[in-house]
């Protein structure tokens, strides 16, 4: 289960879970080409099902006042990382928050980040893989009880290890382009751009936020070790906690490039449940209110015939002129309902415990029963609607995935080849050129426009202040 891997200037123990069976060349190979990840919470999900986990899902959250709605496992932070590239063994740490404790820091999962660029990964597992009660799939499983115990470098070892990790993490990445090649003997010219105009990429880190034991954990893969925010209030939640510490942190920011995510249920499994359930009572109660329909249709006709024959005067009780099947009289009492939802739903709240049809009466069952069935019917309808809004938006992920990961360089690469084949790529480069310079000088003459008319409104603004009053 140990491979000895040399890393940089120094050996170090790897730890392999026992389902991998790969040689050293390629392990070596996936410790260095782990690649960046974007800030997506349709990744971030997608991710997690290449993981093997089921009945989770990542949501960007856009308010931190904004209490969410059901339960939160946890919340990944993205922010730009602008600290020194340190080896974290040399790093001081003396913040009285940090948590010393092997025993405690083993007990959780908290794994240093060994490999570049995995900390979207790192975010996930440590909120995943401090959960026991959600369906992490074999390959998390196995991790997760391999890891048991185990310091967080360890951890981190085995993360940057598995090759099913790598896989899926690197499935979600942009296709990497090699910078433009200049062909043997030719001439540098303007296809590789000096280092004066080459843009330093920023780099960007994930950590994640994790409630473990009653207390709120920073777990960030760069420190040696996790974080401990406190319990949260005996009447609060912990969601809460984290948005005051959030709140503090983001108020003290001198930056604005961060994204927050929260990990939480995904809601189809339980929307396909719950449409099953209602589907099911919709049925039952239909049922109940055809056979009081029926028997107040039958009531009805002999109260009609006994009027008829007796010569008495008819009861106030329905029009049945233009009633003759159980249907028309469900249609006849779906029509007399309240029309608000508020007195709908008290009448439906009704129920049997104010008596049986006989002592009730008949009618009155039925008026019960049919608002059961339009209360019935709205939940429905709502949940049919919200049902295919998460499909929706996960198809909508998948259709992110494939725009994001396809490689379109050969197209372009074809589609160029072809124009300068047929001699079309001179003259379309210098149409190109003559519209940029176009729009350039269009722009440029709307920006003086501009600046004369705010600067007459400036003098005539200034000129209506008396006194010499300064205007700022």
């Amino acid at each position: 289960n140990n491979l000895n891997l040399k890393k940089k200037n120094h050996i170090s123990t790897v730890y392999i879970c026992p389902c991998m069976d790969i040689d050293y060349d390629e392990q070596k190979t996936i410790l260095e080409e782990w690649r960046e990840l974007e800030s997506d919470p349709g990744l971030f999900s997608l991710l997690m099902e290449d993981y093997g986990v089921r009945g989770i899902k990542v949501e960007e959250v856009y308010d931190i006042g904004k209490k969410l709605d059901g339960r939160v496992y946890g919340f990944v932070f993205l922010f730009r990382w602008t600290g020194e590239r340190r080896a974290r063994k040399k790093a001081l740490v003396t913040e009285d928050s940090y948590v010393f404790d092997s025993e405690v820091v083993n007990r959780m999962f908290f794994a240093n980040q060994v490999v570049t660029n995995s900390c979207a990964t790192h975010s996930l597992l440590s909120v995943l893989l401090n959960l026991s009660d959600v369906e992490l799939g074999p390959v998390l499983t196995k991790l997760k009880d391999f890891t048991a115990g185990h310091d967080p470098e360890s951890k981190g070892l085995a993360i940057g290890n598995m090759l099913e990790l790598a896989r899926a993490h690197n499935r979600h990445a942009k296709p990497e382009y090699a910078a433009p090649q200049v062909p043997s003997g030719g001439k540098r010219g303007s296809a590789v751009l000096s280092s004066a105009h080459t843009l330093v990429p920023e780099t960007y880190h994930f950590v994640s936020y994790v409630p473990i034991n009653d207390r709120l954990f920073e777990l960030d893969g760069l420190k040696q070790y996790p974080i401990d925010h406190g319990p949260w209030g005996e009447h609060e939640e912990w969601t809460e906690l984290f948005s005051r510490i959030m709140a503090d942190k983001l108020s003290n920011a001198q930056d604005i490039l961060y994204n927050l995510m929260a990990v939480v249920p995904d809601l189809i499994p339980k929307l396909s449940e719950r449409l099953k359930t209602l589907q099911s009572e919709q049925k039952t109660l239909l049922e109940e209110a055809t056979v009081l329909a029926e028997r107040l249709l039958k009531e009805e006709e002999q109260q009609q015939l006994n009027d008829s024959h007796g010569g008495g005067e008819a009861r106030d009780i329905h029009s049945v002129g233009t009633c003759t099947t159980a249907q028309d009289v469900l249609t006849r009492e779906s029509a007399a309902l309240p029309a608000e939802a508020c007195d709908l739903e008290e009448l439906a709240a009704t129920h049997t415990a104010a008596g049986s049809p006989e002592e009730m009466g008949v009618a009155q069952a039925l008026r019960i029963a049919m608002a059961k069935v339009v209360v019935n019917d709205e939940q429905l309808e709502a949940c049919k609607k919200k049902f295919h809004e998460e499909l929706d938006l996960k198809q909508q992920y998948r259709v992110d995935f494939c725009r994001r990961c396809h490689d379109y360089d050969p197209l372009i690469s074809e589609f160029v080849t072809m124009l300068a084949e047929n001699g079309q790529l001179p003259s379309r480069l210098f149409e190109r050129k003559k519209s940029n310079a176009h729009s350039t000088k269009s722009t440029a003459g709307s920006k003086h426009g501009r600046n004369q008319g705010n600067n007459r409104s400036k003098k005539a603004k200034t000129g209506a202040v008396s006194n010499g009053t300064k205007v700022s």
